[in-house]
């Protein structure tokens, strides 16, 4: 192959390189052409008119209505109790005792012995003179034994001042209530609402039973621990409330609340519950000791409000608001809220019926 065609061979494979090149780089213009996405469309809400009810549902039971308590005279730990909630006692029935109650009762037999030994010390000393006096003997023998006498009454007199018992009193009584600080006892004829439970640490400020008058029915009722606060600064004793059977829903029964947890109502603080008292009576068709009812008590609401759902409305900053579409764009309005629910918030201000609201 002479010189000419091999210029013109190489004029050729340049021009075909040249060529598939081009088309190459034309294939990567078309394939880095972004692909057009649809813009997602929001979900919107309308502000509607209707009516809120912010409502508490506790849970409850039928019980005797409380009339006393029953409190340990001393701090200590629980080792026995012998009556359970639901238990019909009688007044002066044991109740419950302290693990203290041993070590007492152990102190309270030796005290006895020290006491005994002095009041046996004494009835000799007294039955000698007796006999001094029976055998006529020398008034100096007899005096000498007076004086015994008196030893021994003031050895017997020291013994129990030592052991913090009134010479004046009967010891045996005030052995006995030193033991029953351990104990706690049925003040009258009831049934058993609440009480401590074995292991339970007490003090005379706590009260180890609640008791009850079975005549007299009651709704105790508990709230969630989660809304408990929340819901009981709602509430106020005397306020009405309806209770249904949970055996029978189709019941419907009215009370009052007559016991609130401090700082709340007259209840003790560390009592959680909440006390109803029911306006119907007692009856098969009613309601009966030990019945599990349910409590609804309507903690606030609002007729012919304005309202979104939560999920409408947003806040940040310390600023509530929602978001709606303008000409210009989408655009933040500043609202005032009012009462909610899970399903409900009431707009007090910024909003008009039937104005749409942007999904967050």
């Amino acid at each position: 192959m002479d010189g000419s065609m091999k210029k013109t061979l190489f004029s050729l494979l340049l021009v075909f390189s040249l060529f598939l090149s081009a088309c190459a780089a034309g294939v990567s213009a078309t394939d880095a052409t972004p692909t057009p996405y649809p813009t997602p469309v929001r979900k919107t809400f309308t502000v509607q008119r209707g009516d809120i009810v912010v409502e508490a549902r506790l849970g409850g039971r039928v019980s005797p209505q409380a009339v006393t308590t029953v409190s340990f005279a001393m701090s200590g730990k629980v080792s026995d109790v012998y009556a359970q909630a639901g238990d019909t006692v009688k007044a002066g029935q044991l109740l419950a005792e302290l693990a203290e109650a041993q070590q007492l009762k152990a102190d309270a037999s030796k005290t006895a012995v020290e006491i005994r030994r002095a009041e046996i010390a004494l009835e000799i000393a007294r039955l000698t003179l007796e006999k001094y006096k029976a055998e006529n003997r020398p008034s100096y023998d007899v005096r000498a034994q007076e004086l015994q006498v008196e030893l021994a009454e003031m050895s017997y007199n020291a013994v129990l001042l030592s052991l913090g018992i009134d010479p004046e009193s009967n010891q045996e009584d005030t052995l006995e209530a030193q033991v029953a600080m351990a104990r706690v006892f049925a003040p009258a004829d009831g049934m058993i609402i609440s009480g401590v439970s074995v292991g339970r640490s007490v003090n005379p400020n706590s009260p180890a039973f609640v008791i009850g008058d079975g005549l007299q029915l009651e709704v105790v009722a508990q709230s969630d621990a989660n809304k408990l606060d929340n819901e009981i600064r709602e509430m106020f004793e005397g306020m009405t409330v309806q209770v249904s059977p949970d055996a029978s829903p189709e019941v419907k029964l009215t009370g009052k609340i007559r016991q609130l947890p401090s700082p709340y109502g007259t209840g003790p603080s560390d009592d959680k519950n909440v006390y109803i008292s029911l306006d119907q009576p007692a009856s098969a068709g009613t309601y009966q000791v030990g019945d599990k009812v349910t409590v609804t008590i309507i903690l606030a609401s609002k007729t012919g409000a304005l309202w979104l759902p939560p999920d409408a409305i947003r806040a940040a900053g310390g600023r509530t608001f929602v978001i709606v579409n303008s000409p210009e764009g989408p655009k933040r309005i500043e609202v005032e809220v009012g009462i909610k629910t899970l399903e409900m918030v009431e707009i007090r201000s910024g909003l008009d019926e039937g104005q749409l609201v942007v999904a967050p």
